[in-house]
């Protein structure tokens, strides 16, 4: 009876502290959280080539930004996917939303026997590096860190958000100048894993080009390196025919991505291979819908950045 009473509570408490593996700072958020937001095709366990975990953009969620792009043609390459779903649309504190990608490198990693590749759109960028950055197990997991559109410089879009005094956590913290891109840059991420940043000079967002985009130790290209006049939002960087050509180049080569390998014939296409248009633009105006209504314009704001925790001072 007490044996039983016993590991009920174990089980029960375990549920509830945070999730700790591994080396780096513990994990503060519920190991049930981190689980549930980790979603993998059958094939992962499986895997002949390097599993992808995809990593959404800010306001966005798996589905908007993915389910008719990446997660349609990856696989179709070869890679199978996984997606990882940041909290609250990815409007929290950042360094909350890193913990989700820790866990989700680790969790990949065993299930698939095999280092795995991380891209991420926007925002989904900047926690692999933070991650890298910060938890020094990782390394050995990760074969590819690719963003694109990432604002690993900061956004001159979110000063401007953040201008009257008040905005949502994760605009604080991608500002030029902000504390947390500070200490995101404060030193070149980790070795042995091959970092591409994938940017458009036509980004709306993501701003100033070439500084917003640029990530110290990473191969740093344009998706106009590829195609010069090619104009490129940011939202369309998520199933970019050219921006996927480096993504892909990236994974199937050692190192990062480069220009000299992509045919010019990917200049002729907007969306990428094996990819769904129909869907790309129905994610996309659910993603807008959101954008447009209280789901994101009437998420609480705050008056400052939140402070770097212990382990990023």
């Amino acid at each position: 009876m007490f044996a039983v009473l016993a590991m009920t509570f174990s089980f029960l408490v375990g549920g509830m502290l945070p999730a700790h593996a591994g080396d780096g700072p513990a994990l503060r958020t519920p190991q049930w959280r981190l689980e549930q937001a980790l979603e993998c095709g059958e094939k992962v366990a499986s895997a002949e080539r390097t599993p992808v975990i995809l990593v959404h953009g800010t306001g966005a969620t798996p589905e908007e930004n993915w389910s008719g792009g990446y997660v349609q043609a990856l696989p179709r390459a070869g890679f199978p996917v996984c997606t990882v779903e940041l909290p609250e649309r990815a409007l929290v504190d950042l360094q909350v939303s890193a913990e989700y990608v820790v866990h989700a490198i680790r969790e990949v990693y065993e299930l698939s026997g095999r280092e795995v590749g991380l891209v991420g759109h926007s925002q989904g960028g900047l926690h692999p590096v933070w991650a890298l950055r910060f938890w020094p197990d990782l390394a050995d997991m990760v074969e590819d860190s690719i963003g694109l559109a990432a604002p690993y410089g900061g956004t001159a879009a979110a000063n401007a958000d953040c201008g009257d005094g008040s905005c949502v956590t994760a605009y604080w913290q991608m500002r030029r100048g902000a504390d947390y891109i500070t200490a995101l840059r404060r030193q070149s991420p980790p070795a042995g894993v091959a970092y591409t940043s994938i940017g458009t000079r036509t980004d709306e967002l993501v701003q100033p080009a070439p500084e917003a985009t640029h990530l110290p130790g990473a191969r740093n290209i344009f998706v106009q390196d590829v195609c010069p006049a090619r104009p490129v939002d940011h939202l369309a960087m998520a199933f970019d025919a050219a921006g996927y050509a480096l993504v892909l180049d990236a994974l199937t080569h050692p190192g990062p991505a480069e220009v000299s390998r992509i045919s010019p014939l990917v200049c002729t296409r907007l969306f990428g291979p094996d990819m769904d248009p129909p869907r790309v633009l129905l994610g996309g105006l659910s993603y807008l819908e959101a954008e447009t209504s209280r789901t994101i314009e009437g998420y609480p704001e705050r008056d400052s950045e939140p402070r770097l925790r212990p382990y990023a001072r």
